[in-house]
């Protein structure tokens, strides 16, 4: 479904003069440190807080397999491992101060666990085979709520209640006769966690010409087959500003849409970055992602097992879209990661503010954004070691200088 931007208000309105920006895309020079005009490199001075996690280390930080990361109020880090299936607390010093769930099925245990949502004051919500449940900020079980749905991953708004645009529900598995007809677009669903129905937040814009075959298709034995589809397809980027609205990113230009927690659009921020051409380079470079992404997916450890069509069944948009990610900090600033000129998502990062403000732009080969961030300027980092195992690494911003 194409948004109609008639009626939106946008705070960064297009400057008239172009020049030649990143990787060759035209930029509208307007003032400097706004929008609307040239990058303003910036200058992240961090200092380093812990590292945990080595085959040498304590027992505890041996890790199997961490998969996601976040911080609480009081700077303590939460460190989801699913190949052990717990949680571990770890205090500002490094330390260990607790382990929450563990292997089971009983309640208070993680089994088929497919993500770990931490709140700040600390309470969880661990999304399960079918099922979510609650932990309290000391890491008691406190309740689970049963679902008709495997929800594969989602974000917690400040009324408890989920987003998510990736989940399978019950009917689906059991076979395509069972399964709802396809909804139109790509919905992004609010998950009450009262036992009522997901209801549609926002429907996100999407190509009209679908990709060769469906998306995937799971049959009874849980295997989940995913077709090549179109490479540079626009992505949907989203993550949840402290008042509940998302910072949310479905187009091929620069466009960052505010949803309100009805739905509306109560703002855009924009640059004016056009799209690139898809040319023979980028088509091969991204060959080559594809070819390791599908490896990765094959060494999954997963409730399902995923198989993927070949590089050969891989087709193309014919534009590179400018976003490859969005994801908001512990102080709302929203961390806008552009694609490389090779159309890799590990290209330059913006800075914005809710309100339209630039901050600057970190170099591709600079700061990234972090898996977590915290109060205080925490910055929490998923990374392998020399032995490639998991490891964690929390470093401190402390200023982001414009450069000259």
């Amino acid at each position: 479904m194409a948004i109609n931007p008639k009626h939106l208000p946008v705070f960064a309105p297009l400057a008239l003069v172009a020049a030649c920006g990143d990787g060759g895309r035209d930029v509208a020079i307007g003032a400097r440190g706004t929008l609307e005009g040239p990058d303003v490199m910036l200058n992240a001075v961090t200092e380093e807080v812990f590292t945990v996690g080595s085959v040498v280390g304590d027992a505890w930080d041996t890790f199997g397999s961490v998969q996601s990361v976040a911080f609480d109020s009081a700077g303590n880090l939460h460190i989801y491992d699913s190949q052990a299936e717990h949680i571990l607390v770890v205090g500002r010093d490094g330390s260990l101060l607790r382990t929450v769930g563990g292997q089971g099925e009983g309640p208070g245990e993680f089994g088929n666990v497919s993500s770990a949502i931490v709140a700040r004051d600390g309470s969880y919500t661990v999304l399960g085979f079918s099922q979510v449940d609650l932990f309290d900020p000391g890491g008691a079980f406190a309740r689970r709520i049963q679902m008709n749905a495997i929800l594969f991953s989602g974000l917690a708004l400040p009324d408890g209640r989920l987003v998510a645009s990736s989940f399978v529900s019950m009917e689906a598995l059991s076979g395509p006769e069972s399964s709802s007809e396809e909804e139109e677009g790509r919905p992004i669903h609010l998950i009450p966690l009262d036992g009522t129905e997901p209801e549609v937040l926002y429907t996100a814009w999407d190509l009209p010409e679908a990709p060769a075959g469906d998306d995937y298709d799971i049959d009874s034995s849980r295997t989940i087959r995913m077709s090549a589809g179109r490479a540079f397809e626009p992505g949907l980027y989203y993550d949840v500003l402290t008042d509940g609205r998302l910072a949310l990113a479905d187009s091929i230009g620069y466009r960052i849409k505010l949803i309100g927690l009805d739905g509306s659009v109560t703002g855009v921020i924009e640059r004016p970055i056009a799209p690139q051409a898809v040319d023979d380079a980028i088509r091969e470079a991204e060959r080559e992602r594809y070819r390791a992404a599908t490896a990765e997916i094959e060494n999954m450890r997963s409730t399902f097992q995923v198989e993927r069509e070949g590089v050969e069944e891989l087709v193309f948009a014919d534009e590179v879209p400018v976003i490859g990610a969005v994801e908001v900090d512990w102080e709302d600033r929203i961390w806008v990661t552009r694609r490389a000129a090779d159309g890799d998502r590990e290209g330059p990062v913006d800075i914005v503010t809710p309100d339209g403000r630039y901050i600057g732009t970190l170099a591709a080969d600079g700061l990234r954004p972090p898996d977590a961030s915290g109060p205080d300027g925490l910055l929490a980092y998923i990374e392998r070691d020399e032995f490639d195992l998991p490891t964690v690494r929390v470093i401190r911003l402390v200023s982001l200088d414009p450069e000259g």
